[in-house]
């Protein structure tokens, strides 16, 4: 069955991400990856929110839990694989401090998320 809850949140999560993008880029084009940076951040805030609600409501199925809303939508709103491209595509074109900066800005803020998350609903 969590397979199932994986499968539907993953969903989700991707038509969101899809969504966030689309509207983003209806604002000017930037040389900085934002979309797939603000994924991250929201996905890495949720992550931080979730783990809260599980400890404090402890669900009765926490794997169940864990599964559509962590993995699957979380994981569907994110998108490593997205971060590793664009970073790869702006050193190839030489843009190597904006991709520096995204590596940096991406993993400390993306952690700091997490960390607010949990202390939003703790």
């Amino acid at each position: 069955m969590n397979t199932l809850y994986v499968f539907l949140g993953g969903g989700i999560g991707a038509i969101m991400r899809f969504g966030l993008t689309h509207l983003i880029h209806k604002f000017p084009k930037s040389v900085f990856p934002i979309a797939t940076l603000a994924s991250n951040l929201i996905a890495s805030l949720l992550v931080g929110m979730f783990l809260v609600l599980m400890m404090k409501i402890k669900p009765a199925n926490a794997e169940s839990f864990q599964a559509f809303w962590i993995i699957g939508i979380c994981g569907g709103f994110s998108t490593f694989s997205t971060f590793a491209k664009e970073n790869l595509e702006l050193m190839e074109r030489g843009q190597w401090l904006i991709a520096v900066l995204n590596i940096l800005i991406s993993v400390a803020f993306c952690i700091l998320m997490v960390y607010f998350g949990r202390k939003l609903l703790a």
